[in-house]
């Protein structure tokens, strides 16, 4: 079955020529830091990666990771709650909040609109439009 949100995740992906690799830092086995690269521009990216799903499919997968990892930056009301979210101490990723509003808006001002089409309920669940996301071939 075809869902849009995956088509549409496929070819953002592929229109902005986006590149993804982990990053420099493991803070602890399902949190780290990847590198996000949008032609020649570069983030340091958080993600929360509770189901080992980074680097095990493909490509586009790992976009909806990031995307949803600023999502969720996006909708917590402030670094306390963003923190909980992680289960994180905030004291040892002030800076690196900080800089999170200056990525969002960058990033948003190359692809649009920031959203990873999928909701934490689909993705939670693992829902038949995550089974489709996972399968894509690059």
């Amino acid at each position: 079955m075809e869902y849009l949100e995956v088509e549409h995740l496929k070819a953002q992906y592929k229109k902005y020529n986006i590149k993804i690799s982990q990053g420099f830092g493991e803070l602890r086995e399902d949190t780290f830091f990847v590198t996000l690269t949008i032609g020649s521009k570069s983030w340091d990216i958080l993600i929360d990666d509770e189901f080992k799903d980074f680097g095990k499919h493909n490509a586009v997968f790992d976009w909806f990771m990031v995307l949803y990892a600023l999502e969720t930056y996006e909708e917590c009301e402030d670094m306390l709650e963003w923190s909980n979210y992680y289960g994180l101490e905030p004291n040892n990723l002030i800076d690196y909040y900080k800089n999170l509003a200056t990525t969002y808006r960058e990033i948003e001002g190359i692809i649009g609109p920031i959203d990873p089409l999928i909701s934490s309920f689909n993705y939670t669940l693992r829902t038949g439009v995550v089974d489709a996301l996972e399968t894509i071939k690059n």
